[in-house]
């Protein structure tokens, strides 16, 4: 008999390490609610579009695991300019001062640029478009020398004055975007982690991201289905683990009706919080390493009410409507979901992170909590010691959190686990 494997958590981390193990490996993959997928969400509009509420755009260069991964299933992607090459969808950034008559707008097409009078052409935004590009440079050069070790992001601004004015709020809004964070623990986060994620991930920032950036052209669901089909029956929703023990060669997972599944390893491929407290008795290494991380209950609000927003055609993508308060900024971030490949431009749903404005219940479509992990000072140190978990009580973790918090780091950590039990991808 084969060992049986339970994996906890049916995000892409949990489906990538149960779509290696499962030829080779009895697995029983759990997902506590009712769809796996995690922030992968395709989700079903009510004339029967399908568009993508969270995870929706990947770096070609930067997420070379997961790009192997998805050519395993032959799934098709697609850039900005493949649809049309006039337009590129998906990749526009609108700011908008919820207080003020303000806005920024960094949104592509001849139409976009009309809507505004031109304005970012203006000498100001353009200075400040160019300093940001200078501040980025000295940021990645006091990196390299060390000088940002130990320091906030909020402190690291103040060595790097090039970024300020409207290159500051691309630079703080980019950095919410690409951690799900609130702004002021983005202020407080390490500087070098995240000048490192930057540098990295440097293909989801323009120019580059204009000829990196890649869709799924039939949608998350196209590879989380995928993934899953030679396992299916091996899945359990709704999962209720009460606990997970772990006596001397097997594993127990204790669920809240009384019954008790034995196995001989376990994955958690779930939040570092969660698999923690699963467990009545863990190490003093498990107690330190997972207990350091925080997470963000996000908000993604799904709708129609576009009363706070400027005019359609300077938010084709992203658009970060922000208030001036707290140390720097309070924004949400919302993608416009008709800004995504295979959309019909018809469409007026808008995904919503963080809502910051009254949303009118008659136009909210759908609503979700998703969990995103907090990269502060005490869970990004742990950051390089966590793989030193693994195989120990039999136990294995794997997640986003192992690396920037991206589908890479998620697909990369499933790996490695996959690698301990003897299979290469």
């Amino acid at each position: 008999m084969s060992n049986r494997i339970a994996i906890i958590g049916g995000g892409i981390a949990g489906l990538t390490a149960a779509y290696l193990l499962h030829d080779k490996y009895d697995i029983t993959l759990f997902e506590k609610s009712s769809r796996i997928g995690g922030n992968a969400y395709t989700l079903a509009t009510p004339d029967g579009q399908e568009v993508d509420i969270a995870v929706a755009a990947y770096g070609k260069y930067s997420y070379k695991n997961f790009f192997k991964l998805l050519s395993r299933f032959n799934i098709e992607t697609v850039s900005p300019f493949d649809l049309d090459p006039f337009f590129s969808f998906g990749l526009g950034f609108s700011f908008c001062n919820l207080d003020q008559p303000r806005g920024l707008y960094l949104t592509p097409g001849i139409k976009a640029l009309m809507s505004q009078n031109f304005a970012i052409l203006r000498p100001s935004h353009v200075w400040d478009v160019m300093q940001l590009l200078r501040g980025l440079r000295k940021a990645k050069q006091l990196l390299a020398a060390g000088e940002l070790d130990g320091l906030t992001v909020e402190q690291a601004l103040l060595k790097i004055p090039e970024i300020s004015g409207d290159g500051k709020l691309i630079f703080i809004g980019g950095l919410c975007l690409i951690s799900s964070m609130y702004c002021d623990d983005l202020l407080d986060a390490p500087a070098s982690f995240f000048i490192q994620k930057l540098n990295i991930h440097d293909d989801l920032l323009p120019p580059k991201c204009l000829f990196a950036v890649r869709f799924a052209r039939n949608r998350t669901k196209s590879y989380v289905e995928a993934m899953a089909r030679g396992f299916n029956d091996q899945i359990v929703l709704n999962a209720d683990i009460e606990a997970v023990l772990r006596p001397e060669h097997e594993v127990v997972l204790v669920m809240k009706d009384g019954r008790k599944l034995t196995f001989d390893q376990v994955i958690f491929a779930c939040n570092a919080d969660q698999a923690l407290a699963l467990l009545p008795e863990p190490t003093e290494k498990e107690r330190k390493l997972l207990g350091a991380w925080r997470y963000t209950e996000g908000r993604i609000a799904v709708h129609s009410d576009h009363t706070y927003f400027p005019r359609r055609d300077l938010i084709h993508g992203y658009t970060f409507l922000y208030r001036e308060q707290g140390r720097y900024i309070e924004t949400s971030i919302s993608g416009s979901l008709w800004a995504l490949p295979g959309v019909s431009k018809n469409c007026n749903l808008i995904s919503t992170q963080h809502p910051n404005f009254p949303i009118d219940p008659d136009h909210l479509f759908f609503e979700k909590v998703f969990r995103t992990p907090i990269f502060d000072f005490n869970s990004g140190a742990t950051i390089s010691d966590l793989p030193s978990l693994n195989g120990i009580m039999n136990t294995y973790y794997c997640g986003s959190h192992f690396g920037f918090g991206v589908h890479e780091d998620a697909v990369t950590s499933a790996i490695e686990v996959a690698r301990a039990f003897k299979v290469d991808f």
